[in-house]
């Protein structure tokens, strides 16, 4: 005896990235899926090796070229991604097939619900942004909303806290270069350049060889030392580039090299090229810098040694993953500061597992 087909999802209509997503997803996970369209969509049909033909939900022929497709792929859910067909589709099948179950809220509800839920992000992380802008003008709920949005579309590790933490620091540092120090795709360097250009900080410098040599953390576990395996360098540098675009470019360079050879180029004193190859120039005294290429001991102390003796009075200091699950060499080397130089140092804290520094004015 022939066996049951299995259970099927039905994409309806299948004609965008979401759809193509699902299918993706879907598949990785055994689910069975069927993709139809009014449309043709060439890119979906690639993808879904078919494209079935549906009549527009307002032909009067939809309702029984719909059932026969469902009965025919044995379909038990339905994915509607256009708000519309969704609308639709709910009362159809409340009325036609209700055993086939609607996937998920409507479009439009779910982007309804993503806004409130990033409003609730930002709402709970207001007053560490407060707290940390210490009395000094602090950005508005829909600043750091705007920030949280675009970050988290960002591949990265900055959690929220440590994000808001910056967004409080800017408020009360001085005027001077922006620096960071490991940028992988650009999550923290978005936010450290709507922040630079939010309060008039001054021109931001980002530094990543984006090469796996310079990346392997020879003191941390093993598995965490085959991650650098994974990447494709060039995707990193170019996905970064991608992430910066949504900015202005006319105050950011980025250069792709270890970070002691950056620091000689910034040393010098000449203007950088920016992205878009216009010149940036520097002033050469740091106002915030972003710690977080290697993390092994050696690398973290050198990155300290060279760029911290550029900050200038009541500049501050992150220095990313001091507290790390991998390794100690972040930790180390903020010990070590803490306590070999107290007299430079205004404050510090903790957020986000970075420590973040400022130097007394």
């Amino acid at each position: 005896m022939q066996a049951p087909m299995a259970c099927a999802t039905l994409i309806f209509p299948a004609v965008d990235q979401t759809a193509l997503d699902y299918l993706k997803h879907a598949r990785s996970r055994g689910e069975a899926v069927v993709c139809a369209a009014s449309v043709a969509s060439d890119e979906v049909a690639a993808a879904a090796g078919a494209l079935h033909r549906l009549p527009s939900i307002h032909d009067a022929e939809f309702a029984a070229r719909f059932i026969a497709l469902a009965d025919t792929h044995s379909v038990c859910r339905l994915l509607c991604p256009v708000s519309t067909v969704h609308a639709f589709m709910a009362r159809f099948l409340a009325e036609h097939r209700p055993d086939i179950t609607l996937i998920g809220k409507s479009p439009v509800q779910q982007q309804i619900e993503r806004h409130r839920q990033l409003m609730a992000r930002t709402q709970r992380l207001m007053p560490l942004v407060t707290l940390c802008a210490a009395g000094h003008s602090a950005l508005s709920p829909l600043e750091v909303a705007g920030m949280l949005r675009q970050a988290s579309l960002i591949y990265g590790e900055s959690n929220d806290d440590k994000l808001a933490a910056m967004m409080g620091i800017f408020a009360r540092a001085p005027a001077g270069d922006v620096i960071e120090i490991g940028s992988l795709m650009g999550r923290s360097a978005f936010v450290l350049l709507y922040l630079a250009w939010r309060h008039r900080t001054g021109p931001v410098l980002t530094a990543d060889p984006w090469r796996a040599a310079d990346c392997v953390q020879h003191e941390s576990p093993e598995a965490l030392q085959s991650v650098t395996d994974e990447w494709d360098y060039e995707v990193l540098s170019e996905g970064f580039m991608v992430n910066m675009v949504p900015l202005r470019a006319d105050d950011h360079a980025h250069l792709r090299l270890p970070a002691e050879q950056a620091f000689a180029v910034y040393a010098a004193g000449e203007a950088i090229l920016s992205p878009l190859g216009r010149r940036v120039d520097y002033a050469g005294r740091i106002a915030v810098i972003h710690i977080d290429g290697n993390h092994d001991y050696a690398c973290v102390k050198q990155d300290c040694e060279l760029w911290l003796g550029r900050m200038v009075p009541g500049a501050w200091l992150i220095l990313d993953d001091y507290v790390w699950a991998h390794g100690d060499g972040p930790h180390r080397v903020g010990d070590e500061l803490l306590r070999d130089q107290p007299d430079r140092i205004e404050c510090a804290f903790t957020c986000g597992k970075a420590l973040f520094v400022k130097l007394r004015y």
